[in-house]
């Protein structure tokens, strides 16, 4: 394949996913997982009093849930770092996260034209980086201001370049291949499923003459990891403990399985058609020998376990994120024989036939402009040093008034034991907030409009009460 060619394709490729990840670009913080989103996005604003301050600058901080920020355990914050430094250095705008995302999704999908040429074949790298360039999964998670885009990248990257240092003559900068793992890793935890599936590319079959790279590169790729979790988890409070908590509670603990919602997102978000490929490019694997063949067994294997351990109990279709590089890479190598003309054809047939699943995107990218709204006003008309209660769990109203606070984490029953008086007296709050989307209910609410007084959009006054709490 001449030069011209290999960059009118590439181009190709990636101008089509820039375009689909343009969608939406400019939305506030409030569309789909926007909770997740603003919560990356706080973590920006509250590193940007103090960059330069390491290591305290990268210990998490949210604006939940305290009468200050709370430092808590989640991944290594490098999306926000640079998010923060963006804002210093332009100002601050929601779409210089969005700019961000789109940016290491396009990283992402050269990446995994890299590994695909190194592993398969370059026309294999191609089809790999157009199938997922095409998931609606991918076009989604390519433009949110989440660990996601980065973890993924990062991610890709690791397996590409350990690939190339092992056909390379000179094995040299094991090193640096090992950092690139472990910032998967930080990036978002789960990508340590990929650890092993690199040992396998890097290092199978055995040589003895690797043994000290072996060990160089397991310590680098696991060691920043392990020393990051640990110090992080040391330096918050028992409730600010997410990540643990997720793999103690929601994983280990946890025995409902969620079958449906699974295969909803997998077929909505990877495609039957992707998923067909997959398989097809499966059976291809068991007839045909090649370099990374085990490897590529292996990442299906754990890729499964973590579908049936992981995902299967946390229902969220980004969980699903980690496993769409191997579906690209395994549906590209069941099409990489056929004829430039099938190709096409198939591409084609692939976009055609998963419009329902683009479909599915679109209430994705819808958000409420009253959260905005509401949020303006709670940040032009109370002091800075207000506590606000939030009537629900969503906090994104934190991020875009600029305050800090409390949440109810549940629907109250309103009975004289929990009276809207009695549970908010817990909290040192100033201003109670009726969350455009509330779940709790009327006669709540009607007993919120007794005890305090309306000075804002749903906007309590909880240091006004208009008769003394019981």
């Amino acid at each position: 394949m001449g030069r011209r060619v290999r960059w009118c394709l590439s181009g190709s490729i990636l101008g089509v996913a820039l375009l689909l990840r343009l969608k939406g670009i400019t939305n506030p913080l409030l569309d789909n997982q926007g909770w997740r989103q603003a919560d990356t996005a706080s973590i920006a604003v509250h590193m940007l009093s103090h960059l330069t301050n390491f290591p305290n600058v990268l210990i998490p901080q949210l604006n939940y849930d305290g009468v200050v920020p709370q430092n808590v355990e989640l991944e290594f914050p490098l999306f926000p770092y640079l998010l923060s430094w963006t804002w210093k250095l332009f100002g601050w705008a929601d779409i210089w996260g969005r700019l961000w995302a789109v940016a290491l999704s396009l990283l992402a999908i050269y990446g995994l034209y890299d590994l695909g040429k190194h592993l398969i074949s370059e026309r294999a790298g191609f089809l790999a980086a157009a199938i997922y360039t095409l998931l609606p999964l991918s076009i989604y998670y390519g433009r949110v201001v989440m660990p996601e885009p980065m973890a993924q990248a990062l991610s890709i990257w690791a397996l590409a370049l350990i690939i190339r240092w092992r056909k390379s003559l000179e094995k040299q900068g094991v090193w640096m291949i090992g950092v690139m793992m472990a910032g998967a890793i930080l990036a978002k935890l789960p990508q340590l499923m990929l650890f092993p599936v690199a040992l396998l590319f890097g290092f199978y079959p055995w040589r003895q003459a690797d043994r000290r790279k072996f060990i160089s590169y397991s310590l680098i790729a696991l060691g920043f990891p392990m020393v990051y979790y640990l110090w992080v988890h040391m330096n918050v409070s028992s409730s600010s403990q997410f990540v643990s908590g997720i793999i103690t509670n929601q994983v280990a603990g946890s025995k409902h399985l969620n079958w449906k919602p699974l295969l909803k997102n997998l077929h909505l978000g990877l495609t039957d058609s992707v998923l067909f490929l997959s398989g097809m490019g499966l059976l291809r694997l068991f007839f045909q020998r090649f370099y990374g063949r085990i490897a590529l067994l292996a990442w299906l294997i754990i890729a499964l376990l973590y579908l049936g351990i992981i995902c299967v109990r946390i229902p969220l279709d980004y969980y699903l994120v980690p496993i769409m590089p191997l579906a690209a890479l395994l549906g590209a190598y069941a099409l990489e024989g056929c004829k430039r003309f099938q190709l096409v054809f198939v591409l084609l047939l692939l976009i055609v036939l998963n419009r329902g699943s683009y479909s599915y995107l679109k209430p994705k990218y819808q958000w409420d402009p009253e959260y905005l709204t509401q949020a303006e006003w709670i940040k032009d008309h109370t002091p800075s040093s207000s506590v606000l209660v939030l009537s629900d769990p969503e906090p994104m109203t934190f991020y875009y008034a600029h305050r800090v606070g409390f949440r109810l984490s549940e629907v109250l029953d309103i009975s004289d034991e929990k009276s809207p008086v009695r549970v908010l007296s817990q909290f040192p709050g100033d201003f109670f907030i009726r969350l455009p989307k509330t779940q709790q209910h009327e006669l709540f609410w009607k007993k919120v409009e007794e005890a305090y007084p309306e000075i804002g959009p749903g906007v309590f006054a909880l240091k006004q009460p208009k008769f003394k709490k019981d």
